[in-house]
């Protein structure tokens, strides 16, 4: 039996797994697997940065931009800019159909998803074309995550071991560790 076509990283509020995913991307990249989607980024230096100064790379490109309204040093909570977010909806939606990624990333099925936009869309356009989906699910979206993707997707905790098995059950290596990909190999077998 194959794997779900969608693994959902199942994370607690406020707890974004950057370094998860941002290691899957990693070792995909370094063994030349394409790959499409989003990541967020943490800005290497935040000693002059505020909280909300999110960064977001397209991962079929490597093109990094600011994704939150820019509101000042002093303001409470932050924005995204939802103009730039459907900018990069349409280019991931743009990359699934020509350039044959192997792995769609969704950094995370947040409120903009959740209420039906943002980069849902390419969720669905990737499954539609055969394209398994990673993609970060905070719980507060989790029963609005269920109801969207159903019995297409597996929830994996987050964890570069259940990350690496689901990955191989797609017949990816993101060279998770030699333990890990040991473990996700003898997994799927």
């Amino acid at each position: 039996m194959s794997s779900p076509l969608i693994g959902a990283l199942i994370y607690a509020d406020g707890v974004y797994p950057e370094r998860v995913i941002a290691s899957t991307v990693e070792g995909l990249r370094d063994r030349g697997i394409a790959l499409a989607g989003a990541l967020q980024r943490t800005p290497e230096d935040m000693a002059d940065r505020h909280a909300c100064d999110l960064l977001i790379e397209d991962l079929a490109t490597g093109e990094v931009t600011a994704i939150a309204e820019h509101r000042g040093k002093e303001a409470r909570g932050c924005r995204l800019d939802v103009g730039l977010l459907t900018e990069l909806a349409e280019a991931v939606l743009s990359s699934l159909r020509s350039e044959e990624p192997r792995l769609l990333i969704i950094n995370k099925f947040g409120k903009i998803e959740a209420d039906g936009g943002g980069l849902r869309q390419a969720v669905a356009e990737a499954v539609e074309l055969g394209i398994p989906v990673l993609v970060g699910v905070p719980a507060r979206n989790l029963d609005r995550w269920r109801a969207f993707a159903g019995a297409l997707a597996v929830e994996l905790p987050v964890d570069d071991v259940a990350v690496a098995r689901w990955l191989a059950g797609h017949g990816l290596d993101a060279g998770a560790g030699e333990r890990s990909g040991e473990l996700a190999k003898s997994w799927t077998t």
